[in-house]
């Protein structure tokens, strides 16, 4: 039999997949709590069994060859292939049970994780999930964590996995806007009160249109900046200015008849927020791999812009 046609290491396999999404030898060893030399040995040995080089470096950071791209989506299938065949294995066992900790960034305050939750919870009435909503990005701690966030993030010892993008507009009551003057530019929103989050209250805001130039909407002075995105638009629903605000959280709220929001300047877009999804590096247990599977299971269709 050929030795290529031979199923590769997994640990190397895994091992190739976090360099490409770090870029570092060393930054991934030490997620992988193994030594340097081991995980160079392990790429070694898959670049010789595949038969052509996967990595190369630019810029004091590993990229992936032209080979190493068309692998590594092979590698992440099979990745994802072993992930579903442990837990089809997993659910022949035990039922999950145990704790775990689970942190959201506030934004995910709504009925949407509350249901989801509800269901996992009704599924597996033996799991016992700690939830938490964070203001700050969480750093990895002891134990068995997840967390959802909403917005840029930078380094914190878990895995990094992108679900999708929110899309944000410019937000205010409907009585607010048969009062004010009809908007047809961005440049007249600095003549209105403004109602922000924390986030977003020392920073330019780039709107873009199809049609035209973008414009710089420079930081407005907010008469109220909030920590917590229902605050936010509670206020903007109650007339007391504009905001920017998640086209997907403004959407759910009218749906529910919680808040009532009405968008302005349809066609300007501001920049989208990501969404990820944080846990630990290595092995997961199993009622870790099966919250995780939970949580991306059906996203929501407006993540996806």
């Amino acid at each position: 039999m050929n030795d290529r046609a031979v199923l590769p290491d997994m640990r190397a396999v895994t091992a190739f997949v976090e360099i490409i999404r770090s870029g570092s030898l060393t930054f991934t060893a030490e997620q992988l709590d193994i030594p340097k030399s081991t995980l160079s040995r392990r790429i070694s040995q898959l670049e010789q069994r595949v038969g052509q080089q996967l990595l190369r470096r630019e810029s004091n950071r590993l990229i992936p060859t032209q080979a190493g791209q068309i692998f590594a989506e092979y590698c992440q299938q099979f990745i994802d292939l072993a992930q579903q065949s442990l837990l089809a294995l997993d659910a022949l066992q035990l039922e999950v049970s145990g704790t775990l900790n689970f942190t959201f960034h506030n934004a995910f305050s709504c009925r949407w994780l509350s249901e989801k939750v509800e269901m996992l919870m009704t599924q597996h009435p033996k799991l016992h999930l700690k939830m938490r909503t964070g203001f700050n990005l969480p750093q990895a701690t002891i134990g068995e964590s997840v967390i959802l966030w909403l917005g840029p993030v930078t380094e914190n010892g878990l895995r990094h996995e992108c679900l999708g993008q929110l899309s944000q507009g410019i937000y205010a009551s409907p009585e607010y806007l048969q009062q004010a003057e009809e908007i047809h530019h961005p440049r007249q929103l600095c003549e209105h009160k403004w109602i922000d989050t924390l986030e977003h209250s020392t920073q330019n805001i780039q709107l873009k249109h199809p049609d035209e130039k973008p414009f710089q909407l420079p930081p407005q002075q907010s008469q109220i900046s909030a920590d917590q995105f229902v605050m936010q638009a509670d206020a903007i629903a109650r007339g007391k200015g504009l905001g920017l605000y998640p086209n997907w959280l403004a959407e759910l709220g009218i749906s529910q008849q919680n808040v009532k929001l009405q968008r302005c300047l349809q066609d300007w877009q501001a920049p989208s927020l990501p969404i990820w999804l944080m846990y630990p590096y290595g092995n997961l247990s199993r009622r870790t791999r099966v919250f995780i599977d939970h949580l991306k299971k059906d996203l929501p269709a407006a993540w996806n812009c």
